[in-house]
């Protein structure tokens, strides 16, 4: 994996620019909201955290399946999809 860097963009919305080892990244937008953050039982403070710890495993993920990472990520709808995957992140 290469480097994760996220950067906030606004209330529950970061900016996300994923590097892979050979040198190319992906930009991406990575959007959350304060029901999702009490859901997962996490802090407004840590939710760069959680955004970051989400993109490890989503890009893990990607690079096992082939699948790229689609552009906007919506925490809510990762949540609904795949309910037992957020509250797993651990966040400390």
């Amino acid at each position: 994996m290469g480097e994760i860097d996220v950067v906030a963009d606004g209330e529950h919305r970061y900016r996300a620019r994923l590097g892979t080892t050979d040198g190319a990244s992906t930009e991406h937008v990575v959007t959350s909201d304060a029901g999702l953050l009490e859901r997962v039982r996490a802090t407004a403070a840590e939710e760069p955290i959680l955004v970051r710890r989400v993109l490890e495993v989503l890009v893990e993920a990607s690079q096992t399946s082939g699948n790229p990472l689609p552009e906007v990520i919506d925490l809510r709808r990762l949540d609904a999809e795949r309910p037992e995957l957020l509250p797993s992140v651990p966040l400390r």
